[in-house]
């Protein structure tokens, strides 16, 4: 069996290419980072449109029940300084404590470029909800999330192969550097502790913040898919690399596997420059390609199952 990544790997890597016109204002950022920006600041502002919904609806009910006047209920003001705050705590606060961890500094630290563009990205969207709100969906619906999920799936495989495993894997400790226990718990604190932190202290709630029970420590939580795929992407990763003995051995349990799948690019033959697959384990290239097409399967199949399942998917080609 054949796997042509090829195609992956280049949209990767124009995906993952600095925008000319950006660097020269001085953001060094690519496309996935803007539209990955972007897409935190929709969801975000979705996020809490619908919270402030449910909230009305919740406060009409219970005056129903009381036989009381239908009064809308009022919030404290939503700012532009707490939606930042909130983008900013669900991309650094994963990293920030993994950071402590293993001494080293965070990003936002040696850099401004991320949170800049994050703040960009908050008055892009809200500029486009007051002055366009036809343009994006306030509520998220099956016809955005189901191509958007495979824009997730390569934001996340750069995250969970490219921006968490070389934290430890590059470390100055052997300890920390061959420990695949910290290599899955730097990946599963960076990719989900930001919103965690978001979750516990209600920070999207209109009604201001206030600590509550986390949905990934609820009952069933810990099967969010979010969670899950963090671990598993990153042992498959570093199994597919042997970037530590632990995956090496593991490989090597497994037996030649990437033989046996004669994992391919489109010209037939491996990117990169490592040896024979199976052996010295594939390129970061090729690794990440594989995850990323798994990673596709992961969120567009939970896209279709939260938006009306096959159903929905039918309508939305017939």
């Amino acid at each position: 069996m054949s796997l042509p990544l090829g195609p992956v790997i280049a949209l990767y890597d124009t995906l993952t290419t600095p925008i000319p016109l950006l660097v020269s204002l001085g953001l060094p950022v690519s496309t996935l980072d803007v539209v990955g920006t972007l897409r935190l600041a929709l969801v975000v502002h979705q996020i809490k449109f619908a919270l402030r919904t449910r909230a009305v609806q919740e406060a009409a009910d219970e005056g129903k029940e009381n036989n009381e006047e239908d009064v809308a209920p009022s919030f404290p003001a939503d700012t532009a300084l707490s939606s930042i705050w909130t983008m900013l705590v669900i991309v650094y606060g994963g990293e920030l404590f993994v950071s402590s961890l293993v001494s080293q500094p965070p990003s936002f630290f040696t850099s401004a470029t991320g949170p800049t563009l994050l703040t960009l990205g908050h008055y892009v969207i809200s500029a486009i909800m007051t002055y366009a709100p036809g343009l994006l969906p306030q509520v998220p619906s099956l016809q955005w999330e189901l191509p958007l999920s495979i824009f997730d799936a390569f934001t996340r495989s750069m995250l969970l192969c490219s921006v968490g495993p070389p934290t430890i894997l590059g470390h100055r400790s052997v300890t920390i550097s061959d420990s695949p226990t910290a290599l899955l718990l730097t990946s599963t604190i960076m990719a989900n502790g930001g919103f965690f932190i978001v979750n516990t202290f209600n920070m999207l709630s209109p009604t201001g913040w206030a600590v509550q029970t986390p949905p990934e420590l609820r009952p069933g939580g810990w099967a969010s898919l979010d969670l899950l795929s963090a671990p598993f992407i990153t042992s498959l990763f570093a199994t597919l690399t042997q970037s530590q003995s632990t995956w090496k051995s593991a490989a090597a349990t497994a037996g030649n596997y990437v033989s046996a799948l004669n994992l391919t690019t489109l010209e037939g033959s491996m990117p990169g420059e490592k040896p024979i697959p199976g052996n010295e384990g594939l390129d970061d290239d090729t690794a990440r390609a594989i995850c990323t097409v798994l990673l596709v399967v992961m969120f567009s199949g939970r896209a279709v199952k939260n938006f009306g399942g096959l159903p929905a998917l039918r309508r939305l080609f017939v």
